[in-house]
């Protein structure tokens, strides 16, 4: 398996945990039932060494939710996270982590998986949306 397979696995368990609601308005509801059900979706979905860092990646996301938000939020100029489409949520809340949380991916490499993710799950517009909101997080983090 790549690291673009396992990221695409990754945003659909980040989709899934907001879409039942494990997580939802820019909290978690219940960090530990999140964790629980991230844990086993992870271990059932990605191998060995992926599912390792999967996980690590997505608790610290799920630890870390009201800040992800709160930037993601900071950096897009029309809609707010409760309003996104679900998909690019997760996807941007994927390389919001992979950028804050993992210092061996470089952001542009993020950013870039984030757009493809947009393109190949969401609409026609999420690509350039995803890319201009990231876009703005990476000048932040800088």
């Amino acid at each position: 398996m790549t690291r673009n397979e396992a990221r695409e696995i990754m945003m659909q368990i980040l989709f899934e945990l907001d879409a039942s609601k494990a997580i939802e308005n820019d909290k978690t509801a219940d960090k530990a039932d999140a964790k629980a059900k991230a844990a086993a979706l992870t271990s059932e979905r990605l191998p060995g060494a992926h599912a390792d860092r999967g996980l690590a990646l997505i608790n610290s996301i799920l630890d870390n939710l009201g800040e992800v938000d709160a930037e993601i939020n900071s950096c897009s100029t029309k809609w707010k996270t409760s309003r996104m489409p679900k998909v690019d949520l997760a996807i941007m809340r994927l390389a919001y982590g992979e950028i804050r949380y993992c210092d061996d991916i470089p952001a542009a490499v993020s950013v870039n998986e984030a757009v493809n993710l947009a393109k190949k799950f969401s609409t026609d517009n999420s690509g350039r949306f995803v890319h201009g909101v990231l876009g703005a997080l990476t000048k932040k983090q800088v």
